[in-house]
């Protein structure tokens, strides 16, 4: 149970229990589904096969990302001013 205090002392206790039959209401009207405690493992599953739309795969070549070419250019630029203080350039 959740409790929180106001300023002038009065404890509130905000409805901490799970009114479920609004949430599987809401589950229908929406065309999502409702899951029991017991059948969350399935959530996992089922959430990655949503016909929402709303989560995509995207697939990039390495080089698109910046951060990762930009860190391969520092490497590279690292062991060349390396192989010069030693001599080697």
């Amino acid at each position: 149970m959740v409790t929180f205090r106001r300023e002038d002392g009065v404890a509130e206790n905000f409805h901490t229990s799970q009114n479920r039959e609004l949430l599987e209401k809401l589950s229908v009207e929406t065309g999502g589904r409702y899951y029991k405690p017991g059948e969350a493992s399935k959530l996992a599953n089922e959430i990655s096969y949503s016909e929402a739309g709303i989560s995509t795969r995207e697939t990039r070549d390495l080089w698109d990302m910046p951060a990762i070419f930009l860190l391969a250019l520092g490497i590279r630029a690292c062991e060349w001013l390396l192989r010069r203080r030693w001599g080697v350039v």
